[in-house]
């Protein structure tokens, strides 16, 4: 699956959690089963991501980046959060559970887990989409990421702005010589 395909999978995702976290939106029907639609793609999405997962798990504590260690942690709650909305939500459902026959809990502790979890659950979404967003400006084509030669980043590299093919210059720090240095300070 390329990189685009991914982020339509993953933006698709999003918005239809977006939608399905406040049944005052839709209505709890369209709540329910909306909750009950998106466990495709977020196992697509899992199993996508899944090698990145064991990855960087497997050097969480060496030489990892915090990025890495913080997305990680972050997507790991995020796992659990979402499996504790979507079997609350299983639990407390009306719709569904009428659909198959059966009733749904009544109990405040249930309600409460539900809406817990869902405001985590948005919060770590938000969170997570703020941790990839280089990922995403990357396959947007909103983020240059020619490298020099040596494999690195120039010092000044060019982002891509979609207005009106406008291009703004994102200027990164440049280490100045050590002779420099010490001329400035005498």
């Amino acid at each position: 699956m390329s990189a685009r395909e991914r982020l339509v999978l993953d933006v698709g995702l999003f918005v239809a959690l977006l939608v399905a976290s406040n049944p005052a939106w839709t209505g709890l029907a369209v709540h329910e089963w909306l909750s009950i639609a998106v466990i495709t793609p977020l196992l697509v999405h899992l199993v996508l991501n899944w090698d990145w997962a064991v990855k960087v798990a497997a050097r969480f504590s060496r030489t990892l980046l915090a990025t890495s260690r913080l997305n990680l942690v972050v997507d790991v709650i995020l796992f659990v959060a979402t499996v504790a909305v979507m079997l609350s939500g299983l639990i407390v459902s009306q719709t569904i559970a009428a659909f198959l026959g059966v009733s749904g809990a009544t109990s405040a502790v249930w309600y409460a887990l539900h809406s817990v979890s869902a405001d985590t659950v948005i919060v770590l979404l938000a969170v997570h989409l703020g941790l990839h967003w280089r990922w995403i400006a990357r396959v947007l084509g909103l983020l240059d990421t020619q490298r020099t030669a040596s494999g690195q980043f120039p010092a000044t590299a060019t982002t891509r702005v979609p207005i009106a093919g406008a291009r703004v210059l994102a200027v990164q720090p440049v280490r100045m010589p050590a002779e420099h240095s010490r001329q400035r300070s005498q």
